[in-house]
């Protein structure tokens, strides 16, 4: 054979086997999970829809079923579409289900975020902070914080309800910020809060999967490529930026307020004022307490905006529920967490939120699994990520009858009795999926089920929400299941009408925040007075 036979052999032999790899790139493994033809390089990406994932994915498990298999690119995507698969994969296998996919993000924020860090050591310690300050006992200590600023959302409502949307924000918002830091939101303005807020929305749309994602062999161009030719790599380094401004001096100002003595409850403090072993670094700490922030913002916010939108499309779940709360609490009075016993149709209205209209449409961030694993022969190959389809979860008709309306009765009095339902560790005997489940569930929950139940028996109690009407006198129409883009998700934009149901309560709102005003200071923050009324001893 001459050399140059051998060549082309060698070029052709080269060639073929390329051909062959480049042409199975993409393409669905032997025993994959069921899922949708795949074509070479790029899998199923140019299947993805540019709005409405949540509705492609419903329609890939109608198709295919309670698992299904996607290919983005070299990245392999499992679909779980049913509580018992939820059950057998991320909460009895948790150990090999509770990862974080390997997302470029994680290079440019130092790994620090605990929503996408894999279940480490780093990930238990940061874990158990949020367990020890935000379980049942611990939550209720926040419970005034949620009280007090119900009162300004309620007077907000009351004088400027054509702003509910900002109204609802800055509640959950101040909430957050008092919970985490012992400092009060009392606008959206104030400088700290608008810098979390623009954090928090580079952060959510920079977590949202990437070509780089994709395609693992992009990577090292990516470390290399200049930001200014990558607007990815330009919001990463702005997120960068923002953290190591503002979670430091965040964190300065809580060392601060220790040094001078002040009690300011807050979950940075504790950390701070931790002395077990497994106590964090500043740099830890600082990490834990903003990231936090985002976590208990947008799941609060959006299912509050998903509740006014259920009340105006729903208005006889309204009065049935302002039937109840007038006969358990009167007119005299404002409705308050130990209410809670005795309105569980209002129970029940808040269980429905979570169901009705999951703000997390894979739970957060999904999970991943860190080896190969079999379930019902089909194959997890290590690596691929593992999305819990909470739309269809949460709206799966053998559970849930007419799943998308707006049903509190669905929700038995003895079942919403019981208030961790939505973390309840037995997926097939919940209601709903939209904080999670396995060892990554919501660890905030407490505090969020404490917070929406008193503002949402509150806006009950204080005002009728209606829809909307054009000059003609008609209802604007408004599309029941239209949501924002993105993971993490809220009700479209809609349009309503907020009016107190009478007098007496407008006046008693009005009064209930002027009262209120006496412990606040000139920045709108807590007193020292108002603490240690509300904190004797600490």
């Amino acid at each position: 054979m001459s050399v140059q036979t051998l060549y082309w052999v060698v070029a052709l032999s080269f060639a073929t086997f390329f051909s062959f790899k480049v042409f199975r790139y993409g393409t669905r493994p032997t025993n994959f999970p069921p899922g949708p033809p795949t074509i070479p390089v790029l899998g199923n990406l140019l299947q993805l829809p540019s709005k409405d994932l949540h509705l492609f994915f419903d329609k890939m498990s109608k198709q295919y079923g309670p698992i299904v298999s996607l290919k983005l690119g070299g990245t392999n995507l499992i679909l779980l579409n049913d509580a018992t698969v939820v059950r057998d994969l991320i909460e009895k296998r948790s150990n090999i289900y509770s990862a974080r996919p390997d997302t470029y993000i994680r290079e440019f924020v130092g790994n620090r975020n605990i929503a996408f860090r894999n279940n480490d050591d780093t990930w238990r310690r940061q874990r158990k902070m949020y367990h020890l300050r935000l379980n049942t006992k611990v939550a209720n200590q926040y419970i005034p914080y949620q009280v007090f600023d119900s009162k300004q959302l309620m007077n907000d409502l009351l004088h400027d309800p054509g702003r509910y949307v900002d109204h609802l924000q800055r509640y959950t918002t101040s909430v957050a910020s008092t919970v985490l830091y012992g400092m009060r939101t009392s606008t959206a303005e104030n400088g700290y809060v608008k810098d979390l807020m623009d954090w928090m929305e580079k952060t959510s749309d920079a977590q949202n999967f990437q070509l780089v994602d994709f395609y693992d062999f992009l990577r090292p161009l990516y470390r290399i490529m200049p930001a200014r030719f990558s607007s990815l790599k330009t919001k990463l380094l702005e997120i960068n930026t923002i953290e190591n401004r503002l979670f430091f001096s965040l964190l300065g100002i809580a060392k601060e307020n220790i040094a001078k003595g002040k009690v300011y409850p807050s979950f940075i403090r504790d950390m701070l004022l931790a002395e077990d072993k497994d106590r964090m670094s500043d740099i830890e700490i600082a990490n834990n307490a903003a990231h936090g922030f985002g976590a208990a913002t947008d799941t609060q916010w959006n299912t509050a905006l998903g509740f006014v939108k259920a009340m105006i499309l729903y208005p006889k779940v309204q009065q049935e529920a302002q039937l109840e709360i007038d006969k358990v609490v009167g007119s005299n009075r404002m409705p308050e967490w130990e209410d809670r016993e005795n309105l569980p149709y209002v129970r029940g209205i808040i269980e429905e939120s979570f169901r009705w209209m999951p703000t997390t449409l894979t739970a957060a961030v999904p999970h991943c699994v860190t080896r190969d694993d079999v379930y019902n022969g089909y194959i997890i190959p290590k690596g691929a990520i593992i999305m819990m389809n909470v739309w269809t979860l949460n709206n799966d008709d053998e559970t849930h009858e007419n799943p998308r309306d707006f049903d509190p009765s669905r929700h038995s009095a003895e079942f919403t009795a019981i208030e961790s339902n939505s973390i309840n560790p037995e997926a097939t005997k919940r209601s709903n999926f939209t904080f999670g489940a396995g060892r990554r569930v919501c660890p905030g929950f407490h505090v969020a089920q404490r917070g929406l139940f008193i503002a949402i028996s509150r806006m009950l109690w204080g005002f009728q929400f209606s829809r909307r009407k054009d000059a003609s006198g008609d209802l604007i129409p408004i599309d029941r299941d239209a949501i924002t883009s993105g993971l993490i998700v809220q009700p479209a934009p809609f349009l309503c009408d907020i009016r107190p149901r009478d007098e007496k309560r407008a006046s008693i709102i009005a009064e209930a925040w002027a009262d209120a005003q006496s412990d606040l200071d000139e920045k709108g923050n807590f007193t020292e007075e108002f603490f240690e009324k509300v904190f004797p001893g600490k």
